[in-house]
């Protein structure tokens, strides 16, 4: 008789029943996490899981193969907290995972606007669903600390911007928590647009801002920054588009954490398009959920402009 041996699973980091969380790279869904537990090993840095609130049209919950790198465990509890701060980071539940934000506004009745740099989004939510965010960083649970999560104030020229003095343009006063969008300037990054929050109003028509996608370069904490009022912009409003977006129609394309200014070249499927950029001089493919209507904002008011 011929014994077979399984393989040794030393080298396995989870186990079969381990209750984990499950991350993933598909567009749409990078920056959350959901529920799942491991059913065995597959070798290679692979694991079959269950997932726990995901199902098949049948019913069955949902198996599927993940990768350890996308795999961490159940994150601990901890003790609830009474609020949630400012532009604190937070774990939003959504469609049925834990989504990883940033509160951009402090509503009434325990309410809180969240902000999602992945897609470009803001939602609300009740307080009880949220949690404290908590990264899993060499097999331990870190929650960032005050004075490691606190912003670092850059004077840079990569995105601090010159006003011109003669330019008479149309003002408005950004109350502190405001969420607004700020321009580029560097060579290379004209025209795009970053999501930021309103910290602090410095005179002179001059604003600190922290941006809510962009972070310093250790990656600690999000970059904040001086910005003229004149390269401040409110939150473009009602910018989705639910119908097909036209040929050569002027469009904001989601890349690289900002919003880039392009043309409609071509309609590649029902939802996708080609989508050419004058300062850079490319042509790139979108997702028709990474693009919004292009709009400028002018005296005050949201102006849609002619082709």
């Amino acid at each position: 008789m011929k014994i077979v041996f399984r393989k040794k699973q030393a080298d396995a980091e989870f186990r079969k029943g381990d209750e984990v969380e499950i991350t993933s790279d598909e567009e749409g869904f990078r920056g959350s996490w959901y529920n799942a537990v491991i059913v065995e090993y597959r070798g290679n840095d692979k694991y079959l899981v269950e997932y726990s609130t995901s199902r098949k049209e049948d019913g069955v919950p949902l198996r599927a193969e993940a990768k350890a790198q996308h795999i961490r465990p159940c994150p601990p509890e901890l003790s609830p907290v009474a609020s949630f701060c400012l532009r604190e980071v937070v774990d939003a539940r959504y469609n049925d995972g834990w989504w990883i934000g940033v509160i951009s506004r402090v509503l009434d009745g325990s309410k809180y606007a969240v902000y999602f740099s992945l897609p470009d989004e803001e939602l609300e939510f009740d307080h009880l669903k949220l949690r404290i965010h908590q990264d899993w960083k060499n097999g331990k649970w870190i929650i960032a600390s005050e004075e490691n999560s606190r912003p670092l104030v850059m004077n840079s020229n990569r995105l601090l911007h010159k006003m011109d003095v003669n330019e008479k343009r149309f003002r408005v006063k950004f109350p502190k928590g405001t969420r607004v969008e700020v321009k580029s300037d560097e060579p290379g990054y004209e025209g795009s647009w970053y999501s930021a929050i309103i910290v602090d109003s410095l005179g002179n028509d001059k604003y600190l801002v922290e941006y809510l996608t962009l972070k310093t370069e250790d990656l600690g904490a999000f970059l904040r920054e001086e910005a003229y009022a004149s390269y401040i912009r409110p939150r473009p409003q009602h910018a989705r588009c639910t119908r097909r977006y036209k040929l050569f129609e002027n469009v904001d394309a989601w890349y690289n954490d900002g919003w880039w200014i392009g043309q409609v070249i071509k309609v590649l499927t029902t939802w996708k398009y080609a989508v050419y950029f004058q300062t850079t001089n490319e042509v790139m493919e979108f997702k028709h959920n990474d693009l919004r209507l292009h709009q400028e904002w002018i005296n005050g008011k949201w102006i849609i402009p002619s082709k």
